[in-house]
């Protein structure tokens, strides 16, 4: 029971406790003078009828007549005519007390006592008898009945008003320990919010001003980690000069696409190159010519935007990077040919430039489980092949076709027919925290029609391309929660790809599912990538209210700590963030990178976020981030991935 119910309580209580008493001490008055007020009228009567009986007390007749009389015209019970030698009756008249109106169960608890008045019958100088005179009492029953129900009824009334009244009271006095409550509330679910209004009561002035002193101590520290990761960010992956990423970040990029298991796996690189530029006079530091260097940028990521999720960088030796994942061979040339095209425009502009500087380019296609050294040997063979011509060209390297290549119908009958023939399996690999299992990820195969197991790096990419992810997404949920169903023991932690957070019906979908599958909310996760975070943080905010409100958890997959994801942890709250070993452990700046993962975990248990290491292939990794405070893995090295049967 809340604060102010109770308060409430008591002072209803006590109210009531109150009125009650004055209550029963007007009723007692009233009934004392309505007993008062009986006897007097009967002890009135008696003297005015004994007084008429002793004018003529030899005549019987006369004395009956009298009493009948007075009777009769009267409200009695009793008048009865005692004789003064023996208290003999001598004439007695009596009726029965019938009550009209008043129930009888107000009767049975009131029990008026009502009094006898006596009078003496004189006959000259000695006493002929007692006159004995009863009031009926059916109209003083009357009388405290309606006085009853009127004190009741103000009884209501009052008390209805001051507890009203009291209740508005003490709403406006406890206005603040709500606002305490939900800064309290917020606090606990790892939100920071100041409570602006200061309560006038001393006591709660201090608890208020205490607690906003705490949180924002909190929120200083939250955002001083924060900025700590945005500088090392910048230090560590992005070019000082045009705030593109740099080759490490690149680099990472393309080997976490080529391991993936999405529709990142397959796609085009481009490399991008001036000639000349060295033998230039103009300093490094010119500033024409970091306007120069700012302006390539801008081309580049604006040409790079018709590939979702491109990755653009600036490389040293006056050369720059595009990676574009999911993208094909003729996309890609197209984005490197218009990009160079402007390129020139650019050197045109610069009087300085023009005929002693060209620029070149090379494409060079990576594919799931191609080894990184030789896609970044096949770009660089395919940008030294184009500086062979003039300036301007882009040359992509060619594969020397001794792979099979499908056409896009060919590909979606394989899809729909392994859907259809149930030729996709799924398979998991354990998450482990400490000595416990935190939870397993899924992962999703196919067998081809020759029998050949693959990896989802060798369809998705064309399943994206055909628009069938979210109906791939439905397919892999459903089995996952078929496993749930027979196995209520274990966590499950599934992919939500970026189509399907975007497909409206598939949202529709997804909403019957959680509903339906309340059971198993607490052995499910639902992981989203945080490229998907990135470009749609307003749907991925909805969908973690979805999942949360449904009673599941939502973690965050591939995370690289950039800038507006970082921002977004604070109002996504996932259950966990998974990050590759590479971002946590950096051989080439290990100060720096102890100072982030610092940083990191400060953010991440202020938030009580897991943060989860993954690709962990060796019992060196495992030890070097253990002894940083990470007990949260994942990788072959803590166990490899494993069928899941269905």
């Amino acid at each position: 029971m809340s604060l102010f119910k109770q308060i409430q309580t008591l002072i209803t209580l006590l109210l009531l406790a109150t009125l009650t008493i004055v209550l029963k001490i007007n009723f007692d008055n009233a009934r004392e003078f309505t007993a008062r007020e009986l006897f007097n009228s009967g002890k009135n009567i008696a003297n005015v009828l004994a007084l008429s009986l002793s004018s003529q007390p030899s005549d019987r007749v006369f004395m009956e007549t009298c009493i009948n009389a007075m009777f009769d015209g009267g409200s009695f019970e009793e008048i009865s005519l005692l004789g003064s030698r023996d208290g003999t009756e001598l004439f007695k008249r009596h009726e029965e007390i019938i009550v009209d109106g008043v129930p009888s169960l107000f009767i049975q608890l009131i029990d008026l006592q009502t009094p006898v008045a006596e009078a003496q019958v004189m006959d000259g100088w000695s006493i002929l008898g007692t006159l004995q005179v009863k009031p009926h009492s059916g109209s003083s029953y009357l009388k405290l009945w309606e006085t009853f129900k009127q004190l009741c009824l103000l009884f209501v009334l009052v008390g209805s008003v001051a507890i009203v009244i009291s209740s508005l009271i003490l709403r406006y006095l406890l206005q603040s320990l709500g606002s305490i409550r939900r800064q309290a509330e917020a606090i606990s679910h790892n939100e920071f919010i100041i409570n602006a209004s200061i309560p006038g009561t001393p006591e709660l002035k201090e608890v208020v001003t205490a607690m906003n002193t705490m949180v924002e101590k909190v929120q200083t520290i939250y955002n001083r980690q924060l900025e700590h990761l945005k500088n090392y960010q910048e230090l560590n992956f992005k070019d000082t000069r045009t705030g593109l990423h740099n080759r490490k970040f690149i680099v990472k990029q393309l080997e976490h696409f080529l391991d993936s298991e999405n529709g990142k796996t397959r796609g085009q690189v481009i490399l991008l190159g001036f000639v000349g530029m060295d033998t230039m006079t103009i300093s490094p530091e010119h500033t024409s010519l970091d306007s120069f260097y700012i302006n390539l940028a801008n081309v580049l990521k604006k040409e790079s935007r018709a590939v979702a999720d491109a990755v653009v960088a600036k490389l040293p030796r006056h050369e720059f990077a595009c990676l574009l994942p999911n993208c094909n061979r003729e996309k890609g040339l197209a984005i490197a040919k218009e990009t160079v095209n402007h390129f020139r425009q650019l050197i045109a502009r610069q009087p300085e430039f023009l005929d002693a500087v060209s620029v070149y380019g090379g494409v060079a296609p990576y594919d799931h489980g191609d080894d990184l050294s030789s896609v970044l040997s096949k770009t660089d063979y395919a940008f030294s092949m184009a500086k062979g011509g003039s300036s301007g060209t882009v040359e992509a390297f060619r594969e020397d076709g001794s792979q099979a290549v499908l056409g896009k119908f060919e590909w979606k009958t394989m899809i729909e027919e392994a859907l259809s023939q149930d030729r996709f399996f799924l398979t998991a690999q354990p998450v482990i925290a400490g000595t416990e299992e935190l939870h397993k990820e899924v992962y999703i195969g196919l067998i081809d029609p020759q029998g050949v197991h693959h990896k989802a790096g060798y369809f998705m990419p064309m399943v994206i391309t055909l628009g069938l992810a979210a109906r791939l997404d439905q397919y892999v949920l459903e089995r996952a929660a078929g496993y749930l169903f027979e196995n209520p023991k274990g966590v499950l932690a599934v992919n939500i790809t970026t189509e399907f957070c975007r497909d409206r019906r598939a949202f529709i979908w997804f909403r019957q599912f959680l509903a339906a599958g309340k059971s198993i909310a607490g052995h499910i996760v639902f992981e989203i990538h945080e490229s998907t975070l990135v470009r749609y943080s307003d749907i991925c905010l909805d969908l973690a209210g979805l999942v949360r409100g449904m009673g599941y958890e939502l973690g965050i997959d591939q995370f690289s700590m950039s800038d507006r994801a970082l921002a977004l942890l604070k109002d996504l709250k996932p259950r966990y963030i998974k990050v590759e070993q590479g971002y946590l452990l950096d051989s080439e700046a290990p100060g720096a990178a102890d100072v982030a993962l610092n940083s990191l975990i400060t953010i991440t248990d202020s938030l009580d976020i897991k943060l989860i290491a993954v690709k962990i292939e060796n019992e060196e990794q495992r030890l070097a981030l253990t002894a940083k405070n990470i007990n949260c893995f994942q990788g072959r090295n803590i166990a490899d991935v494993a069928p899941l049967r269905v």
